[in-house]
């Protein structure tokens, strides 16, 4: 028994149980033996002392079957059909003997989120009780839609109220092959309303015998449904499809014939035909809500999002509680071109679903991946802790671990996340974005290392990372993600060759990834800079040359991406400055005023990107200097307030974490005019943020000379020697 949640209704369904409620059980004669054969396939219950009521589906094609009150071991015969219902899935069989009829319960008292109990067979072995509740009224023949999914044994079983009436007939979930959005399925768990069965009473004719009942077309077309669904479970689909094409042939009208013909048809592909399948159920009965859901899901298939919402709005309209049409309403919003305010919309379906079905794990997953796109991270997880909380063990296939991993990831819980993807790895070596994800953790977490100056740490993660990443290429060596980030961690450990390397794959497997032109142009970047460290001219030059042309490679397949422009005039900048050092002032000025184009362009595309106003300061620095060579005052002049302009706008951008370059930029550029004592209060700043660099020491100093501080002038010229005896080589 479940757990108990209304100890009346509780009692009234085991008295049910004992007295009323029936197993159908099917059985045959074996050939051979002459052994008598038994298999309980589904429940029943008695509405009159002689009439047994269960759903079509439960007994059509049997070779043979009968009714069995287990508290009592009491089987009764069928002695024939007193009525039946194909449009409701309803039989009512009259049987030898005597049972203990359920009374009748009204269905217009019936509201939604009302608990009732069903009681029934769903093992086949023994009776079971559980409280279900309303979840929706379906408003043109009062179907009840179900919230807690039932097992197919269910199908046929009584739905009781606290007075131990019943007010419908409950149908399993296997009697529907209806397909939603996503790598899940959602059921749908409804029961047919007791004013069917009282339709029926009123109406029903003269009794038929078994034999010639299974023989009518629409039986038979239940027996070809019932073979279809046992082909599915077998994965025999194409054996399903003709099964139902069959049934269709039998009864041309069947409204969830031609759903479920939809459903597999979305399963195997076909979309468009089950969009033909789901118009002609929609023909034949406008209000038949699965029919738009399959509608809607074969329209989702297909990428018609437009398409698959109007279906979910036709589909709540009919039933405003209908939560599979929030999910697949969702599920389309959120597959739509990027729209932030479209995938917030997805966000209130979901959370409506989740409000109707608070226990459907598969809906918080879809949830989450929401929230992660929308940069809810902490939202995202709570969802997938309770995905796992309701299904301690999900569908692999679904990834639940690994998904929670990239969102801890994001949510820079880089510990929690390497245990995410710990998981997955133990229950699936072979998982290479597993090891990819566990390597960008641990990068991540060399990168905070980093920055707490623990470089043991810090260097201890990076190479973990490069040891994930590598894993990850053996399991898939075209993986260029993982080439990608292995090259940022060797970046890290100052491994730029190697690095040039990775991104030299990452190019080959995609010759247009922006990513791994600027990646590599970085590294080639970071080697100029050596080399020129190490007086190695001539490299420097080439891997600076080497820089410009991946950034302006990445530039064009990105003509937006501000960091290769802002990259670009760096090193532009760099080869400015090898220029300088030879004297080649001509060649200088190029670099330098190509610089501050790029510089330019980056701004254009990123307004609040203070390098770039940095870059583009100093840059118009040096060019002053060498327009005051050529004794052009005046333009140098110009020059140098610009760089102060540009300089004024980094530090207002960096007011929370101010750069002593930027100030160090304005302090120079002050100078340059004479404004020494507004020089010597930027290089104060310049030196509190940055107070080992000697460069800074050593031009206040001269800014005091300047200004006839002769003493403080010395301090800082011995202080900046002592921090770097060739600093004054350095200086511009």
């Amino acid at each position: 028994m479940e757990e108990k949640r209304d100890e009346k209704l509780q009692q009234i369904a085991e008295k049910a149980l004992t007295d009323s409620v029936v197993r159908v059980v099917w059985q045959k004669t074996d050939e051979e033996s002459g052994e008598r054969l038994i298999w309980p396939r589904a429940s029943g219950f008695f509405i009159d002392t002689n009439l047994v009521v269960t759903n079509i589906h439960c007994v059509a094609g049997a070779p043979s079957f009968f009714a069995e009150l287990v508290s009592t071991k009491t089987e009764f015969p069928i002695e024939g059909v007193a009525a039946f219902d194909t449009d409701n899935d309803l039989v009512i069989l009259k049987v030898a003997g005597e049972g203990t009829p359920l009374p009748f319960g009204d269905i217009d008292t019936v509201q939604i989120d009302d608990i009732f109990c069903v009681v029934g067979y769903p093992g086949g072995e023994k009776g079971v009780v559980t409280q279900i509740t309303i979840q929706g009224v379906r408003n043109s023949n009062k179907r009840l839609q179900i919230k807690e999914d039932l097992a197919p044994g269910y199908s046929g079983s009584a739905v009781l109220n606290r007075m131990g009436e019943f007010i419908g007939v409950a149908v399993g979930t296997a009697s529907s092959m209806l397909m939603f959005s996503g790598a899940t399925t959602l059921s749908i768990s409804r029961a047919i309303p007791v004013s069917a069965i009282q339709f029926l009473l009123v109406n029903a004719g003269e009794m038929m015998p078994l034999d010639e009942w299974q023989k009518h077309p629409h039986i038979q077309g239940f027996s070809e449904v019932v073979q279809a669904q046992m082909s599915m479970r077998q994965g025999k689909n194409l054996e399903a499809l003709m099964c139902l094409d069959a049934a269709i042939e039998l009864n041309p009208n069947s409204v969830d014939i031609y759903a479920n013909r939809a459903g597999l048809k979305i399963l195997m592909g076909e979309a468009e035909d089950a969009i033909i399948d789901c118009d002609s159920a929609i023909k034949l009965n406008p209000d038949f809500v699965e029919a738009y859901i399959n509608r809607a899901s074969a329209n989702l298939s297909l990428d018609q999002h437009n398409e698959a919402i109007a279906d979910c709005d036709a589909a709540l309209e009919l039933n405003p509680d209908f939560v599979q049409a929030y999910v697949i309403r969702a599920t389309a919003k959120f597959a739509a071109e990027f729209d932030s305010e479209q995938h917030k919309e997805a966000l209130v379906d979901y959370d409506i679903a989740l409000k109707l079905n608070p226990n459907a794990a598969e809906i918080y997953f879809a949830r989450a991946h929401v929230r992660v796109v929308l940069e809810d991270y902490a939202g995202a997880i709570e969802d997938y802790d309770k995905m796992i909380s309701l299904t301690p063990e999900p569908n692999p296939l679904l990834n639940v671990f690994g998904h929670r991993g990239d969102a801890k990831r994001l949510n820079r819980d880089y510990e929690g996340a390497i245990e995410d993807y710990d998981k997955v790895i133990q229950s699936n070596p072979q998982d290479d974005e597993a090891y990819n994800g566990r390597g960008r953790a641990k990068y991540y977490l060399g990168r905070s290392k980093a920055d707490e100056n623990d470089e043991t740490g810090a260097r201890k993660y990076y190479q973990e990372a490069i040891d994930d990443y590598s894993e990850a290429m053996k399991l898939d060596p075209e993986n260029r993600s993982c080439y990608f980030n292995r090259g940022l961690a060797k970046r890290e450990l100052g491994d730029y060759e190697e690095a040039i390397t990775d991104y030299d794959k990452v190019i080959q497997l995609n010759p247009k990834s922006d990513a791994g032109y600027f990646q590599r142009a970085y590294a080639k970047h970071q080697l100029g800079i050596s080399n020129a460290d190490h007086g190695d001219v001539v490299r420097a030059n080439g891997y600076f040359q080497g820089a410009i042309d991946d950034y302006t490679e990445s530039i064009k397949f990105d003509p937006d991406h501000a960091f290769s422009y802002n990259n670009r005039g760096l090193a532009k900048n760099s080869l400015g400055k090898i220029e300088m050092d030879q004297g080649n002032k001509i060649e200088a000025q190029v670099y330098y005023q190509e610089s501050v184009d790029d510089y330019s362009e980056a701004i254009k595309l990123k307004s609040t990107y203070t390098d770039a106003y940095n870059g583009r300061g100093w840059s118009k620095y040096i060019l002053g200097q060498l327009e005051t060579d050529k004794g052009n005052i005046e333009e140098a002049k110009n020059l140098f307030h610009a760089a102060i302009v540009d300089s004024d706008e980094g530090i207002r951008l960096q007011q929370d974490n101010p750069s002593a370059a930027t100030y160090h930029t304005r302090a120079t550029a002050k100078a340059a005019l004479g404004e020494y004592a507004g020089a010597i209060e930027d290089f104060d700043e310049a030196i509190r943020i940055k107070p080992d660099d000697a460069l800074y020491y050593y031009e206040r100093g001269q800014a005091k000379q300047a200004l006839g501080k002769q003493e403080e002038s010395k301090a800082d010229l011995a202080k900046a020697m002592e921090l770097d005896p060739d600093v004054e080589n350095k200086s511009f």
